[in-house]
């Protein structure tokens, strides 16, 4: 399987955001739609920070 693991970039430390998750959509307004593997779905307002594929990590910020 090759989904990734979602985090918050909180300082130093990362904060988990969403586990599974399958694909990422880039939304208007600096908006994104996480999707699971299962079919869950979740909407951040962040700013991308990372993505590592070889980890399988996404960082994101949170915007403000």
């Amino acid at each position: 399987m090759c989904e990734s693991t979602a985090y918050w970039k909180v300082g130093v430390n990362d904060e988990l955001l969403m586990e599974n998750v399958a694909a990422v959509t880039p939304l208007p307004g600096g908006r994104f739609l996480l999707k699971g593997l299962l079919g869950d779905s979740k909407e951040v307002e962040a700013e991308l920070q990372e993505i590592n594929l070889m980890a399988h990590k996404i960082l994101f910020k949170k915007k403000g």
